[in-house]
């Protein structure tokens, strides 16, 4: 039986209204981002930056805006530190010019952040992080509230034993007078990946060598680091 011209347009409209909705639930629903596997973690809910004060080695203060617009690669130690904190520096160094080398410097910044502030004064940062690149970056706490806050924003373990002290004597950190330079500083070991956003996006964990021996790898970093940034542009 042939449709009436009323039955065809109703018919017709049906039609064109699943068809909309069709395409509506296509390009409104969800789309699933798989999140990058990495030497590390990458976080699949980037975390917000607290609210913190710091000095970099200029003199200058850093708070939490000063790390909008740009990425930033942070490491962390102590200058006093035999082997690992230069050896992650110069694999940091490496890596910046590997990120320059293939043209991917997505205005990406390079953050060194002394855990150990009461030796690691600003004239000491600056003449220590320039021994890795001219364009890094070194920053301190100058309180332990400061620091406090900054190295649980991050998840940063750090360790003073003011019981190695020489003579067993005490040491009052953060811009105090110590009663003795030598004390114990133990660490942990991490590379923390901040995005345009000031939040936190991956940690990079050291690889475990057949020796035994935790190190970072340049090359590993640099193509992590294109991961997470590719996996960031797609999640905005």
């Amino acid at each position: 039986m042939a449709l009436t011209i009323k039955q065809r347009v109703l018919l017709f409209s049906v039609v064109i209204a699943v068809m909309v909705s069709f395409l509506l639930f296509f390009y409104m629903a969800p789309i699933q981002i798989k999140v990058p596997k990495i030497q590390g973690i990458t976080l699949k809910n980037s975390k917000i930056l607290a609210n913190f004060l710091l000095t970099d080695h200029l003199g200058h203060p850093v708070r939490r805006k000063y790390f909008l617009g740009q990425w930033h690669f942070i490491a962390y130690g102590y200058t006093h530190c035999p082997d690992i904190c230069p050896t992650t520096l110069f694999t940091l160094s490496q890596v910046a010019d590997l990120i320059t080398t293939a043209n991917h410097n997505h205005n990406t910044m390079f953050i060194f952040y002394s855990v150990d502030p009461n030796r690691d004064s600003q004239k000491v940062l600056a003449q220590y992080i320039n021994y890795f690149s001219k364009q890094f970056v070194a920053v301190r706490a100058d309180t332990t509230v400061d620091a406090e806050i900054f190295q649980q924003s991050l998840g940063i373990k750090v360790d003073i034993d003011i019981n190695r002290a020489e003579g067993g004597e005490g040491v009052e950190l953060v811009n105090g007078d110590s009663n003795s330079s030598n004390y114990q500083v133990s660490h942990g070991l991490a590379i923390y990946l901040i995005n345009p956003d000031a939040e936190l996006q991956a940690v990079f964990l050291p690889e475990v060598t057949e020796l035994g021996m935790t190190a970072f790898d340049s090359e590993e970093i640099f193509k992590d680091y294109l991961r997470v940034i590719k996996y960031y542009q797609k999640r905005k």
